[in-house]
């Protein structure tokens, strides 16, 4: 009977630590600490884009033409040069309208002369007059010869000015800063008037016009920021503005276009790149910004009165509360380029765990090991 209760007693007590032992274990597993990184949420700002496509021109493009049919006498640029505005680019033959010009300048100065001579007799005539010295004959005549004078001065001007037409359309100049794109002619080939001669391109600054689908009309705007990157120039990124946008939606395509203008300064873009570029829609500043793994999705189906079933998406993230996980419900705002604005749920200062979310439960141990950026 004795050995029936010591028996008994062995057993209660193995049933004891075996029990004793499962609960530790338990806890054991229940404590866990899970190492994490944080980022401390701190103001930043986030932008939101349209992503277009398309080619470059120089912003300002001209041919200079030739104003009258005469040969080349001498091209004084090639290819590549920069100019100035009004600099000399080409010479067509211009010595008739060289002499033209001259026998003018020769004209204009002798009707001058010959006014000025008029004038002082006119204006002693007048003062004789006006002493009873001559008769009102003389004095009208004097008047008369005056006022031809005056005409005749006129006239000469006037071919003086189309003589110094006729001579400078013979010289071909660049109309404003920026560089020869082609020259198309060489020295002493004929060019009838008309012909394209030479090319300017202005490239500090180049345009590119692009087509915007009509769901995003409305989100642009004359002064948008836009950054652009170019196959071409793979580490580079250059900054423009919408300059121009079309009044009317292109009926065929439901497309509007627009004018998008790049700085140039460096001449690293040349026309006919093709590219990428983000116009920006939207920007916020002072806002949480997290990239996008750092925020966690959790679907499900809402069904309504009439039994219909909606997806619904709702989003959260754990940041660390006094050596724990809490699970906060967010509302996103902007995304751009893998990051999102958390436009409610989140504040600044607190410690969002951006690694190691993706095993945590709501109200898990946590040790912060390092922090990050966003």
């Amino acid at each position: 009977m004795k050995m029936k209760s010591s028996f008994f007693t062995f057993i209660v007590l193995a049933l004891s630590v075996m029990i004793i032992g499962c609960k530790k274990k338990k806890k054991e597993e229940v404590e866990r600490i899970i190492p994490v990184e944080v980022y401390v949420a701190a103001p930043d700002s986030i932008s939101s884009y349209i992503k277009l496509t398309g080619g470059i021109e120089a912003q300002n493009d001209a041919f200079v033409y030739s104003k009258t049919s005469e040969k080349l006498t001498s091209v004084n640029v090639k290819p590549g040069d920069r100019v100035k505005a009004g600099q000399i680019l080409a010479v067509q033959y211009n010595k008739a309208a060289l002499q033209g010009k001259l026998l003018a300048e020769a004209s204009l100065k002798s009707a001058k002369i010959q006014l000025q001579s008029k004038q002082d007799d006119f204006n002693r005539m007048k003062n004789l007059l006006a002493k009873n010295a001559i008769s009102k004959q003389q004095y009208d005549l004097a008047k008369s010869q005056y006022d031809v004078a005056q005409v005749a001065l006129e006239q000469a001007a006037a071919a003086m000015e189309q003589a110094d037409v006729q001579y400078e359309n013979t010289i071909l100049r660049a109309p404003f800063d920026g560089r020869v794109g082609m020259v198309y002619f060489e020295v002493n080939e004929m060019v009838a008037a008309g012909q394209q001669v030479i090319k300017i391109v202005n490239a500090n600054t180049v345009k590119a016009k692009l087509r915007v689908p009509a769901v995003d009309i409305q989100k642009i705007s004359v002064g948008q920021h836009v950054k652009a990157s170019f196959p071409s120039l793979p580490d580079t990124q250059f900054i423009g503005t919408v300059e121009k946008i079309d009044e009317a939606v292109d009926p065929l395509t439901r497309t509007l276009e627009i004018e998008v203008r790049l700085n140039n300064q460096n001449n690293l873009l040349k026309s006919g790149f093709f590219g990428e570029f983000l116009v920006q829609t939207d920007r916020r500043t002072a806002s949480v910004v997290v990239s996008e793994m750092t925020v966690m999705t959790q679907t499900s189906i809402a069904t309504d009165e009439k039994g219909i079933q909606t997806e619904k998406h709702d989003y959260y993230i754990y940041t660390v509360n006094k050596g724990r996980a809490l699970k906060k419900s967010i509302a996103p705002g902007l995304f751009s380029d893998g990051f999102m604005e958390l436009a409610q749920g989140a504040n600044f200062g607190d410690s969002i765990i951006v690694a190691g979310q993706n095993i945590l439960k709501d109200g898990d141990s946590v040790r912060v090991v390092s922090k990050a950026g966003r």
